[in-house]
């Protein structure tokens, strides 16, 4: 595994420039030339999301959000079915503003905003007297959709519209260095033609959120390269754990490309049987000062004097793990890290099959001729092969009429028929065989 990352490690990272500190390759772009982060792509960081633009030329990463008062919302006095109520239910908390009275039955029963804290997203209906406070982009999200539903009027109506969905994105703007809140929802709206049918017609709209004051905090940090992203980020996030699922991710695809190196002598890759989060879950709760944290992504993945990486201690079987030093923590992304890369197997792990039971090789059967596969089919229904349509012989009729003492012999059709004689027989054989095959096949 140690030689698989040093020959990504010593790659040039022109191609993917913003995946480096200072130009030079960290454990992020080791991740990334192993396909764990590609771009257009994400990968969760602690409790964070780590982004590669479309075109891999700038990395932002959405940090967990802080605190919100929220948190400690109190709750609303009785019951409504607003869409105030349906946020409350999400998890966003409604106040009611200092200029909401006393006998106002709405806003009153909403417990009083708070003028401290950390308001990450923030939404004041002054008509109503109404404050909302949501912690994630998720909550604004959903309020928007109930705020969307409720706006609709129902069909059929005058000026009558269905909300068919809703949703709220963070957007980048040309240069990848800030983000904006932007919304796109759809509504449908009754459309008559000219014949004078109504058909309910969608129609979708994107815009700039309006409303809402969102704390800078919450939004994601961008750059071009690693080294000026690492130094944007809050010091919770570059200490926070690496995601379990992510450290499994990264195992398996270092140890799959490592078993595919000629001379591997290694525990085999088996796909059906990869590493998982609920293995290094409990390998990181169990070694807290040994698992690798969010700053380790940021960190050089080799002594840049070798450009060689090295993984994993020595390991025995039975022997503890909780003294592993293969792993280097902290926030400081100038981490080198040294290990041996030897695996000692001191018990080896043999199979008793039993006797040799003297079982030859299986015989195989002798192919088939095209001729042995079609018989059965040309040997269907004998009797209908030989079947042939009876002879028959007959004459054309010649009627006699006898008018005004004269006799008249009518030959005219006869004459026709001996000119087409051999159309209509070819005819008639057919319609006559075609009945007599549909006979026998129903019967």
């Amino acid at each position: 595994m140690g030689t698989a990352s040093t020959t990504l490690n010593v790659v040039s990272t022109a191609g993917a420039a913003a995946l480096a500190v200072a130009g030079a390759p960290v454990w992020l772009t080791v991740a990334a030339g192993l396909g764990l982060l590609v771009a257009g792509g994400a990968i969760l960081a602690g409790k964070g999301t780590l982004q590669l633009s479309s075109d891999g030329k700038t990395v932002s990463m959405q940090q967990p959000a802080p605190t919100s008062v929220n948190q400690s919302y109190p709750g609303a006095s009785g019951s409504g079915s607003t869409y105030w109520d349906q946020a409350v239910t999400m998890g966003v908390g409604v106040y009611h503003t200092p200029s909401c009275a006393s006998n106002d039955a709405f806003c009153s029963r909403f417990p009083a905003a708070p003028t401290s804290g950390q308001k990450n997203f923030d939404y004041v209906a002054s008509l109503i007297n109404v404050e909302a406070i949501a912690s994630t982009v998720d909550q604004v999200s959903g309020f928007e959709q109930a705020r969307l539903q409720a706006s609709a009027t129902p069909c059929p109506g005058f000026n009558c519209s269905q909300f068919n969905y809703g949703y709220v994105y963070y957007q980048w703007n040309a240069d990848g260095t800030s983000a904006t809140l932007w919304e796109t929802y759809s509504f449908s709206y009754p459309v008559t033609d000219s014949s004078g049918n109504t058909t309910m017609q969608p129609q979708v709209t994107t815009q700039k959120l309006a409303g809402w004051t969102v704390s800078p905090s919450m939004f994601p940090v961008s750059a071009s390269d690693l080294g000026t992203l690492y130094s944007k980020l809050n010091s919770s996030t570059t200490t926070a754990p690496l995601d379990a699922n992510t450290l499994a991710n990264l195992t398996n695809l270092t140890w799959q490309r490592a078993s595919a190196q000629q001379g591997y002598q290694g525990l085999p890759y088996t796909p059906t049987q990869p590493i998982t989060s609920l293995d290094v879950q409990p390998w990181i709760d169990a070694n807290p000062s040994s698992a690798p944290t969010v700053g380790d992504l940021f960190s050089p993945a080799a002594d840049p004097a070798t450009n060689t990486v090295t993984i994993s201690p020595t390991v025995s079987p039975g022997s503890s793990s909780s003294s592993d030093t293969g792993a280097s923590t902290g926030t400081n992304p100038n981490v080198n890290v040294v290990n041996t890369p030897n695996v000692n197997v001191t018990n080896k792990v043999s199979v008793d099959l039993g006797t040799d039971p003297g079982i030859g090789s299986p015989g195989l059967e002798s192919t088939p001729t095209i001729q042995m596969i079609l018989q059965p089919l040309l040997n269907l229904l004998p009797d209908l092969k030989s079947w042939t349509v009876p002879a028959h012989s007959a004459q054309c009729p010649e009627p006699e009429v006898n008018l005004f003492g004269k006799s008249f012999k009518m030959t005219a059709h006869c004459d026709l028929a001996e000119q087409t004689r051999t159309v209509i027989t070819s005819l008639s054989l057919a319609a006559f065989a075609l009945a007599a095959l549909f006979i026998v096949l129903t019967a």
